[in-house]
């Protein structure tokens, strides 16, 4: 945990320009965009958009109370989990899972969502990891990866996936994750592979497969080596990236092939639909692999602005 701050104080560029300025007046846009399709999360012709930016600020104003409320804010989220449902057709054999990161509300997670469905035609079923606002969203993601605290969005994931894993019409589960939901989803499979040992449905772990954007942790290991597939996808000037799965000096234990974007953007930016491509021909491999969820079928968009 020391070592994380006295990276964020050691880069503040990184943190001031790269992270907040480039994802945050450096990314706003006017863009006309149809109702079911997803727009970036500052598109500003997006009424739906403002007001989460405006929730966002309204949650920095409130930092301390915030932080002095946060077990109860806790207790209060296990009421108020949230499951946004697909607006495509899901193909039982083959489900569809999304985690998302810090400074995320229903509605950015919903565009989050709206954009693999547009991008892979299928149905994504989307999983609320809820914002306490910048300040406290990171403090969290710091404290989760140092402590592998399980919060409410971990044990949520998982009351979701297990039902699904143990299906016997489903053949595959994918899992993507985003940002701070990267750790979740470490997390959620750390308490899957024990879980399922209760039971002895360990197998079940061979249906999924989980790809990470903007990764930010340190470790993410496959428990037991039995998830079928790990792909991590990362900015290489993202400072979050920087901060968790692209800090060699940390001694990282992380399991999966890395693809890294350096040419889009010049390898800028964090936020999902803004600066994440989905497209294979934006990332290469150090170690020559090639990408499996990039080059599954669908329709191919370029939603990821030009900076």
């Amino acid at each position: 945990m020391i070592d994380d701050f006295v990276w964020i104080f050691q880069h503040l560029f990184d943190v001031i320009v790269e992270f907040v300025l480039r994802n945050t007046l450096f990314a706003i846009r006017f863009d006309r965009v149809k109702e079911d399709d997803p727009t970036s999360e500052l598109n500003f012709r997006y009424l739906k958009n403002v007001k989460s930016v405006f929730d966002q600020i309204g949650l920095f104003l409130i930092t301390l109370p915030v932080i002095i409320l946060y077990p109860l804010l806790m207790i209060l989220a296990v009421e108020g989990d949230v499951v946004r449902r697909p607006e495509r057709e899901v193909n039982v054999e083959d489900q569809w899972f999304f985690i998302n990161g810090v400074m995320v509300n229903e509605n950015w997670l919903n565009e989050n969502c709206k954009y693999l469905e547009k991008r892979f035609n299928t149905g994504v079923t989307g999983i609320l990891n809820r914002s306490y606002g910048l300040f406290w969203d990171l403090i969290e993601a710091i404290f989760e990866r140092s402590f592998n605290i399980e919060t409410i969005p971990v044990h949520l994931t998982t009351r979701v996936l297990l039902p699904v894993l143990r299906d016997n019409n489903v053949k595959t589960v994918r899992l993507v994750a985003h940002s701070q939901g990267t750790i979740v989803a470490s997390l959620v499979l750390q308490k899957l592979f024990v879980e399922l040992s209760y039971t002895r449905d360990q197998e079940c772990l061979r249906k999924l497969e989980v790809y990470t954007f903007s990764n930010a942790c340190r470790d993410f290991i496959n428990p037991g080596g039995l998830v079928k597939r790990i792909e991590h996808y990362v900015n290489i000037r993202d400072p979050i990236a920087k901060l968790g799965i692209l800090n060699t000096k940390a001694g990282n234990r992380i399991e999966g092939n890395l693809f890294v974007n350096e040419r889009r953007n010049g390898g800028r930016g964090h936020l999902f639909n803004s600066f994440y491509s989905l497209n294979s021909e934006d990332y290469t491999s150090p170690a020559g692999a090639s990408s499996s969820l990039l080059n599954l079928p669908g329709r191919v968009t370029s939603l990821p602005i030009k900076v």
